[in-house]
């Protein structure tokens, strides 16, 4: 069964991939396990603060901004915590997971904050879930009878290009090289 914190990225993920339809073409299982081969394990961002003008002329920090975006949801998956280590509470703070967000209830003048938790590649896992589409439909083939033709191949194409699509969109994938035994 898929966990708590992902039902919003799955959801996010199933309309990526056109799998609105009854039944699914993937289990929800199956969503987060692909979502799963696609994320990246944050650990103690700082975050960037904004400066808001409040309308008495003097600025609040409330807003803070981390680099990463498509956080899985949940406090045991995603934590801030200020420069000490202490960790804030969740009512401390609201939290926009989808874009990396986080506004503060109270101004934050002059303090560090930290992120850390699970970020996850949407359009990488939306381009693995469309290539497999691709090879569950590349054994289709055009039917000509009576001088109508249906188009069966169309599909396929359509599927690749969606892998394409996102394959373009998504993180680049940073790897490291061995030689021999050797990290290099």
């Amino acid at each position: 069964m898929a966990r708590d914190g992902m039902a919003n990225l799955i959801a996010r993920l199933r309309r990526a991939v056109d799998d609105g339809g009854s039944p699914s073409v993937w289990t929800d299982d199956q969503l987060e396990e692909t979502l799963d081969l696609h994320k990246v394990r944050v650990y103690r961002e700082l975050l960037t603060v904004g400066q808001v003008y409040t309308s008495a002329g003097t600025s609040e920090y409330k807003i803070f901004q981390s680099a990463y975006q498509n956080y899985e949801e949940g406090t045991a998956y995603f934590q801030i915590e200020d420069g000490a280590g202490n960790q804030r509470g969740k009512a401390e703070y609201t939290a926009d997971y989808a874009r990396g967000i986080i506004t503060m209830g109270e101004d934050q003048a002059g303090t560090a904050l930290y992120v850390s938790g699970w970020s996850y590649d949407l359009n990488g896992a939306a381009s693995e879930l469309w290539t497999e589409r691709a090879a569950k439909v590349s054994s289709y083939y055009n039917v000509g009878l009576d001088g109508h033709t249906l188009s069966r191949t169309q599909w396929f194409e359509h599927c690749e290009r969606m892998a394409e699509l996102y394959a373009r969109r998504a993180r680049p994938v940073i790897a490291k090289a061995f030689k021999h035994g050797v990290l290099e």
